[in-house]
């Protein structure tokens, strides 16, 4: 069977006077999970996953065993639930990675080798979470992930960068851009989404399907999700592009550091990382603080077992949203030349959206 979805996002911005007057959002279209799920065991789903998901596979499978546990009324052991936060924590670590290497630095061809060596470490780290096959020793992948990034900048003290490394150059380009341009915007009025929210979207994903995760909203709000959301509370007040690097590449280097440190359950600092919620008989939901944000699942469960219902929200929905937080980011902004456009689209990419998306600029005539 072909799955037959629109598997990129549109950005047009519609510029008047040099001001974006208009951000149109025409966001992806998602797979029919819950259709091709309906009367399959969990393990037919949960082998399926990694398949649909290139990205944030582990984190969509730990969500779906935590959200079946829940409709079971089994909650995962301690130990059990320990593992599935380290492979999603190592996961997140690859992501911000592929994210950074395949974006802003992408265009630095002397950071090529580095990169290429440390995707493989990082690669060979998420299987060693996952308890997958022979490979290098535990010590050894750290010993090669630390070298790398240390090469681009980001070492063991508590500074997320090095002088003279190329995140260095990158972060002093992405600064003096935005202050030539004057740049500079404040996060989304939509507010951040957080745990708090877990009960509110799995019920409303629970009576509203796909019609609630296509375009999600609870009680008017369209929260930011993401590295920015977790880092809120302690980031600077503006959340221009430059800011949100920034960040990313401390949540790196702090979740490195943990890596390190061993990896004890005493140590993760984010509360609720995977949150497991019962609905019901047959029926339970999950909460994973992904790389790019807090992914929801629910599940309803038949007399044998099998999946009866199945729906999932991903962090994208919320951010591409057409009046979700990118619009709200860029409207307004001034676009006065190239590197103003080139901020825009660097803009859009701090969201790290888990498809392709494409940008167009439409000049409007003056009135």
């Amino acid at each position: 069977m072909t799955l037959a979805f629109r598997n990129r996002i549109d950005v047009t911005l519609s510029v008047a006077d040099r001001r974006i007057t208009c951000v149109d959002i025409q966001p992806r279209t998602r797979p029919p999970l819950g259709r091709l799920a309906a009367g399959k065991p969990v393990e037919t789903l949960l082998a399926a996953l990694p398949r649909l998901f290139s990205l944030c596979a582990t984190a969509h499978q730990v969500a779906l065993l935590t959200a079946v546990e829940a409709a079971r009324g089994q909650p995962a052991a301690p130990l059990t639930r320990h593992r599935r936060i380290k492979a999603v924590l190592a996961e997140r670590v690859a992501e911000l990675l592929r994210g950074l290497l395949l974006g802003p630095l992408a265009g630095d061809r002397g950071t090529l080798p580095t990169a290429q060596r440390l995707l493989q470490a990082v690669a060979c780290l998420q299987q060693q979470s996952r308890g997958e096959g022979p490979g290098p020793s535990r010590a050894e992948t750290l010993s090669q992930i630390k070298m790398a990034l240390g090469e681009l900048g980001i070492g063991s003290a508590a500074e997320s960068f090095a002088p003279g490394t190329p995140l260095a150059r990158l972060m002093a380009a992405a600064g003096k851009a935005a202050e030539n341009g004057g740049w500079r915007h404040m996060p989304s009025a939509h507010g951040l989404l957080s745990a708090a929210d877990d009960r509110a979207v799995v019920t409303r994903l629970m009576e509203n399907g796909a019609a609630f995760a296509d375009a999600p909203e609870l009680d008017g709000r369209i929260p930011e999700t993401g590295v920015w959301a977790r880092h809120a509370g302690r980031s600077p007040r503006h959340a221009g592009p430059a800011e949100r690097l920034s960040v990313r590449i401390a949540e790196l280097a702090a979740l490195v550091r943990w890596i390190e440190d061993g990896e004890t359950e005493d140590d993760v600092a984010e509360e609720d990382l995977v949150a497991g919620y019962g609905l019901g008989p047959g029926r339970g939901a999950a909460a994973v603080e992904c790389a790019r944000g807090r992914l929801h699942h629910v599940v309803e469960l038949d007399a044998r077992g099998d999946i009866a219902r199945f729906e999932y929200l991903a962090p994208t929905e919320w951010n591409f949203h057409p009046r979700g937080p990118v619009a709200t980011s860029l409207t307004g902004a001034m676009l006065r030349g190239a590197e103003d456009r080139d901020l825009v689209h660097g803009m859009i990419a701090s969201f790290d959206p888990c498809v392709g998306f494409g940008l167009t600029v439409r000049e409007m005539a003056d009135a």
